[in-house]
């Protein structure tokens, strides 16, 4: 009997779709070693998920990866509504947007989800070489409960079968240790299964099962060119445009088994008629269901992890799915590299399961009230309007909020609460919200955006205020002494060789005049072993009426006096305070970081 081969690596992922390709991203970008492995024998090509938020195009870009995927797929600013009966003339009745500008700078688009994987998958290689280990099948998982206090302990075991010709190991198994395992395969995941995980849902009745379509086709219905939800004698379906001159159908069907394109292609016909629908190519075809589950667990000893359909599934009606899916992983892959690399200590993985847990719920909630007024055979087409239109700062993932805990600092939870009056504008506990800011050096208008990548690092940012007044120059220079001390967490990082620079990065947004101040009057240490001419930003209008500057007044944070904010390494807020504040700082960090 050949014994199987054993290896180590810090981090294993099965599957690779998008919530598997997002963990993946973190730990190449953030330098762990990692392997990922998925049964199938290539990528996706085709269909699948096709909506992409504008939260997590954001997400997206904070890797360098969203350009050319937006560019090329199908823009969805809006989304009509039609309805008829015999009673009533087939037309028109609302529209509502996808998007406004305040949601962000991206806008919802449509592509197929292999387009989405390909660009993750570029990246990965990019940034560390990391690849996918295709056909290759999960076949044993074992954690050993007496080593899973230590996080630098191979705790996990991992037995993976190659099932596909690779380099002549058809056939081969391997043992494979490793410290964390992030089940990401999807809703028949094996993983959740080899956990011991229940799958449970609340749902109730028969499911409501559609057929999904990509199709080239011309058609004299004037919103094949606009996503459209339609509903005719009672009967509901819908276009949805997609990249290169596809349209996708979407149309009920009786049964899984009745969901062929020859079926689905009556369907909209019946439900758009007298309007006209001529196909020339089928692409893809796929069937949905209605069914909610969500995993008894997101997690088991802070080792393994569930994430995207291993953990919830739901219907696709709002096209939400694969957003919220790749963002448990986004919540989940720098904190357990930080664990890794020795930053964090294990308890700071608890917050995924607080965290996501909670989106989850509200994830369900949401598509169950949408169901509800959404059913095939039984549209409320006003109901699904307003609650697809009230929703939308949830479902472009814009307004997802962390309730208080470990790493947000809200009412409720640890000693340190932030000060919300400071920044109304900044919500802790959701993503900064990004606005048009200069860089001081060079008077460059930039998206702030751009300062906050995805590489891992919090950012602790000053809003330093009117720095050509004295006294609040004196405040900012006391917060620089305050963090200079060696009891703070820069100069102990240091101690334990870390470059401080590596875990926190500190930017200054000031509102004083670029005329009266000057970078070097700000305390140097601020900027130690950087170049402060890539971490100062102004927003002053007073003088320059044609700038852009925004950010103070759609943060509602004072000019003269400013704030303290603490932003995670997925750019959510963690902390906003006086400037004078900064030992709560201090002990907020020292909670999550490695004593």
């Amino acid at each position: 009997m050949t014994v199987p081969s054993e290896s180590t690596t810090d981090v294993v992922i099965v599957g690779a779709g998008p919530s598997g390709l997002m963990a993946a991203l973190w730990m190449a970008r953030c330098g762990v070693k990692a392997r990922i492995i998925d049964a199938s024998a290539t990528k996706i090509f085709r269909g699948h998920a096709d909506g992409m938020q504008t939260g997590t195009l954001d997400i997206l870009d904070s890797f360098g990866i969203v350009d050319e995927l937006y560019k090329n797929a199908a823009p969805a600013t809006e989304m009509s509504f039609w309805a008829g009966s015999k009673d009533a003339p087939f037309k028109r009745v609302a529209r509502f947007p996808k998007w406004t500008p305040k949601l962000g700078k991206y806008h919802l688009v449509h592509t197929s989800q292999g387009n989405t994987e390909r660009v993750m998958l570029d990246a990965m290689k990019a940034f560390n070489g990391l690849e996918v280990e295709r056909g290759v099948v999960a076949a044993a998982l074992d954690i050993d409960e007496s080593s899973i206090n230590d996080p630098q302990v191979y705790a996990v075991k991992l037995t993976p079968y190659r099932v596909r010709k690779i380099s002549g190991k058809e056939g081969s198994t391997e043992v494979i240790n490793a410290k964390f395992v992030i089940g990401a395969d999807g809703s028949r995941s094996w993983t959740r299964n080899a956990l011991g995980f229940d799958f449970v849902g609340d749902d109730e009745g028969d499911e409501q099962v559609g057929g999904i379509l990509d199709v080239i086709a011309t058609s004299d219905f004037p919103d094949i060119l606009i996503q459209s939800g339609i509903v005719n004698d009672g009967r509901a379906g819908g276009f949805v445009p997609r990249e290169n001159g596809i349209t996708r159908i979407a149309a009920p069907v009786a049964n899984r088994s009745e969901a062929t394109p020859e079926n689905i292609i009556k369907s909209i016909k019946d439900i758009i008629s007298p309007y006209e629908l001529n196909v020339t190519r089928i692409d893809w075809c796929g069937v949905f269901g209605s069914r909610r589950r969500v995993a008894s667990s997101p997690s088991k000893h802070s080792r393994a992890f569930l994430t995207g359909d291993a953990l919830h599934v739901h219907s696709p009606r709002a096209g939400i799915g694969m957003n919220f899916s790749m963002q448990d992983s986004y919540n989940l892959g720098w904190k357990i590299a930080h664990v890794v690399k020795g930053i964090s200590p294990l308890s700071i993985l608890n917050t995924y399961d607080e965290e996501r847990g909670l989106t989850t719920k509200q994830l369900v909630a949401f598509d169950k009230a949408l169901s509800s007024n959404s059913n095939f055979e039984k549209f409320n087409l006003e109901a699904t309007r307003q609650g697809l239109e009230q929703a939308l700062p949830f479902s472009s993932t814009v307004a997802i909020e962390y309730e208080a805990g470990l790493l947000v600092a809200k009412e409720g939870g640890g000693s340190v609460v932030s000060k919300q009056h400071l920044a109304p504008g900044i919500p802790v506990g959701q993503r900064l919200p990004l606005h048009a800011v200069e860089k001081h050096a060079s008077g460059e208008p930039v998206d702030f955006g751009k300062s906050f990548p995805s590489d891992g690092r919090y950012r602790i940012v000053i809003f330093a205020g009117n720095i050509s007044k004295a006294e609040q120059l004196r405040r900012v220079e006391y917060l620089s002494r305050v963090l200079e001390l060696p009891e703070a967490f820069l100069p102990r990082l240091d101690e334990r060789g870390f470059e401080p620079s590596n875990v926190f990065e500190i930017l200054v947004l000031h509102s004083a005049s670029r005329d009266v101040v000057e970078i070097a009057d700000l305390p140097a240490f601020l900027f130690k072993n950087r170049d402060p001419a890539g971490q100062v930003f102004v927003d002053n209008d007073d003088d320059r009426t044609w700038t852009l500057g925004e950010a103070y007044s759609q943060y509602g944070i004072s000019k003269e006096r400013g704030c303290l904010v603490l932003v995670r390494p997925d750019r959510h807020v963690m902390y906003i305070g006086e400037l004078e504040d900064v030992s709560e700082l201090i002990k907020l960090i020292g909670s999550v970081l490695v004593n």
